[in-house]
């Protein structure tokens, strides 16, 4: 395991990351075109992301035993094409039902994501510098969303959405490449099975996945509503609302590496998930007192959340590796728990803010998360030592 490789399998788990939620934020940043041309209504546009992040949830109950089946070279190739057929495929869509198959088909890719590249950088980085690897790979979901953010709509206008959506393939293809030519071939599993055999998970492992159920119900509360209460709740023009999520998403890609980095270093690396999750909750409340206390808090909050909130995701991604054993499968189990959050929680905020207003929701959010630290204090794992 030479550090060539090792950092040859950094860059190929990142582009992987950044690749798998690709289809995800093309269609949030092409929403505006293509709705008008399909004529779809906010909740028909809200339903497509919600079904992407159900299938990526369903089909997280067995993506992980196939990467452990498989291995991670293989996984990844399965990947990249789903991706480049889901791109293409959405570019195509007729109408509606062609568009959710489309993003139907990237969910599938999003559950692959964390086992496959889990899976390879346990195979190819040094144990010491798996820690960083995991943070640095974990970043590519904040790459993917300021990269989708920043082109796709200037391109999308230059020369519409369908040509914008091929031409986004091209990254896929890429990561084909790349991983034909990086990642060396699969070794033969050591164990046989069947890739559809559903473990069930150890206690540690069940709590761990509570533990992302509920870091991902309030952190997709965060993303979907962020800039729609910057606009609406606090006053703030378009702007200054698309770069209060701009300045969450770079917190965001900051905190992955940094504190992936800082929780390798620890003896129980599932400790730093109790205080990011107690930061996150104490910063959302600030992101509640912005409109009738003082706006500015707004950006303090999201700085806050976006470093806290979402680095927890990559530090239970590195408990898993760190634990070792079938890390496939587990990752697909932890993916499981965070996807289905994904699902419940940008629901959840909408019914209580149209309820109650914003107030509430975001002190709901709050609470998610002070819950997630109470679920973090079971996952102890001072067993996982730095290699």
């Amino acid at each position: 395991m030479t550090g060539s490789r090792g950092s040859a399998g950094t860059v190929v788990a990142t582009a992987a990351m950044a690749a798998s939620m690709l289809v995800l934020y093309a269609t949030s940043a092409l929403a505006p075109l293509f709705a008008d041309d399909l004529r779809l209504d906010r909740a028909a546009v809200g339903l497509l992301i919600t079904t992407t992040f159900a299938v990526a949830a369903a089909v997280s109950l067995v993506a992980g035993r196939v990467v452990d089946l498989a291995g991670p070279r293989r996984s990844l190739l399965v990947l990249a094409a789903a991706v480049a057929v889901a791109l293409v495929a959405a570019s195509f869509a007729p109408g509606y039902a062609w568009l959710l198959a489309a993003l139907a088909v990237a969910g599938m890719a999003q559950a692959l994501a964390n086992p496959a590249t889990n899976v390879l950088v346990a195979a190819v980085v040094p144990g010491p510098h798996r820690g960083t690897a995991i943070g640095i790979k974990q970043s590519g979901v904040q790459l993917a969303a300021f990269a989708a953010g920043v082109v796709l709509p200037v391109l999308g206008a230059a020369v519409g959405w369908q040509a914008a959506l091929r031409w986004s393939a091209v990254v896929p293809l890429g990561l084909l490449i790349t991983v034909m030519w990086l990642v060396p071939r699969d070794k033969r599993p050591a164990g046989g099975g069947s890739w559809w055999r559903w473990s069930r998970p150890s206690p540690w492992l069940a709590r761990l996945m509570g533990y992302s159920l509920l870091l991902g119900t309030g952190l997709a509360a965060v993303n979907t509503y962020l800039p729609l209460y910057a606009a609406q709740g606090l006053s703030l023009g378009a702007g200054a609302a698309g770069a209060v999520l701009a300045v969450f998403g770079v917190s965001g890609l900051v905190a992955r590496i940094g504190w992936a980095r800082v929780a390798d270093g620890m003896a129980d690396v599932t400790a730093a998930l109790r205080w990011l999750s107690l930061a996150a909750a104490g910063f959302a409340v600030l992101v509640c007192l912005a409109a009738p206390v003082w706006t500015p808090l707004i950006w303090l909050g999201t700085v806050g959340v976006g470093g806290s909130a979402t680095a927890a995701n990559a530090v239970s991604m590195l408990a898993v590796v760190r634990r070792g054993g079938a890390t496939g499968h587990a990752s697909g189990l932890v993916s499981l728990g965070f996807f289905t959050g994904f699902v419940l929680g940008p629901t959840l905020f909408g019914l209580l803010a149209d309820a109650g207003g914003y107030g509430p929701a975001w002190l709901a959010v709050a609470a998610v998360f002070l819950a997630s630290a109470g679920v973090a204090l079971r996952v102890s794992d001072r067993r996982a030592v730095p290699a």
